[in-house]
C-alpha cells in the first residue's frame, strides 16, 4: 500500500507538463479574447465610417467563436481583469447600470448579444425589416458594453 502513491511520483513530469500545457492556454486564450474584442470594435469602427450602418453586414463581422470556446472550456474571464467595475471604470453615464459587474459577465453578455442578434437576422431574413425592436440600439448597447470592457481591462 505504501508503494502505491510511489508509483504516481514517475508521473510527476506528466503532471507538470499538462500543468504548463494549461498555464499556455490560458494565455493563449486570454490574447484570442483580447484580440477578439479588439476585432470586434474595429469592426464597429468600419461599420460607421460611412454613417450609414448595414446591419446584417456588421453582425456578420463580428465573431464570439472565442468567447464561446472559452466559456466550453470553462476559462476564468477573472484572469484578464480581476474586480468589478466601479464608477472610475465608466466613462459613459449609459454604462452606469453595469456598476458591480466583472469581466466574466461582460464577456459573457457580449456573446449572448451578439448570438441573439445572429439569431434575429437568421429568422426573419434581414436586421432590417424587424419591427417594434430597436436594432439601432442593440448594436449601440453591445458597442458601448464592448467600450467598457475595453475601459475595464485597461
Amino acid at each position: 500500500m505504501a508503494l502505491d502513491w510511489i508509483s504516481v511520483i514517475k508521473n510527476i513530469p506528466e503532471l507538470v507538463s499538462s500543468l504548463g500545457g494549461l498555464i499556455k492556454n490560458n494565455r493563449a486564450t486570454k490574447d484570442l479574447l483580447i484580440r477578439e474584442l479588439k476585432l470586434n470594435i474595429k469592426a464597429f469602427e468600419t461599420a460607421f465610417k460611412n454613417n450609414t450602418i448595414l446591419y446584417d453586414k456588421l453582425i456578420d463581422l463580428l465573431k464570439n467563436d472565442t468567447i464561446k470556446q472559452a466559456r466550453k472550456d470553462r476559462f476564468q474571464f477573472s484572469s484578464i481583469k480581476t474586480g468589478e467595475i466601479s464608477k472610475n471604470h465608466i466613462k459613459d453615464p449609459r454604462n452606469s447600470k453595469y456598476l458591480g459587474k466583472d469581466c466574466s459577465w461582460l464577456f459573457k453578455n457580449i456573446d449572448e448579444k451578439i448570438e441573439d442578434l445572429r439569431q434575429q437576422k437568421d429568422y426573419h431574413g434581414t436586421l432590417h425589416s424587424i419591427e417594434k425592436t430597436n436594432i439601432k440600439l442593440q448594436f449601440s448597447n453591445l458597442f458601448y458594453k464592448m467600450k467598457l470592457l475595453t475601459e475595464f481591462i485597461q
